[in-house]
């Protein structure tokens, strides 16, 4: 019988430190997607709060008796629906034509507002975003209208 050298036994494997590896590795990647869901979220609650912003908008500016009624009322809404207190928008802005304000005219508000990220830049994605919304209505064909 030949006698047993301690190189002749199975080397048993230690996986020590590899959990460690892993979590060091996958840390920053789970970050980076947490950081995609965050930013996809924003946008997607931001595009609804500016579709909404714009349709209040151009509803409070068809109940004006003038173009330019319509264009100060609609820029005041938005900026109630979307300003300071809203939280999303760092910058809002929006624009009327109101240039066919007659009794079956055509009114259009558009709205802007840009969604910052400034905590999302590791990620590679933009640190800012603008979404717009436009929305159009016609005016009735029997109302009157201003002066």
């Amino acid at each position: 019988m030949k006698p047993h050298h301690p190189s002749d036994r199975p080397r048993r494997r230690t996986d020590g430190g590899s959990a460690t590896t892993e979590l060091v590795l996958l840390t920053p990647l789970l970050i980076a997607i947490l950081g995609v869901f965050f930013f996809a979220g924003r946008i997607v609650l931001a595009r609804q709060d500016v579709d909404d912003a714009a349709r209040t908008a151009l509803d409070a500016a068809v109940m004006e008796n003038d173009g330019i009624g319509a264009t100060n009322v609609a820029a005041l809404t938005t900026l109630v629906v979307l300003g300071p207190d809203h939280g999303l928008c760092g910058h809002v802005s929006s624009a009327t034509d109101a240039s066919h304000f007659t009794a079956g005219g055509v009114v259009w508000v558009r709205v802007a507002c840009v969604v910052q990220f400034p905590n999302l830049a590791f990620t590679g994605l933009p640190t800012s975003v603008t979404i717009t919304s436009s929305r159009g209505a016609v005016l009735e064909p029997y109302r009157e209208v201003g002066p």
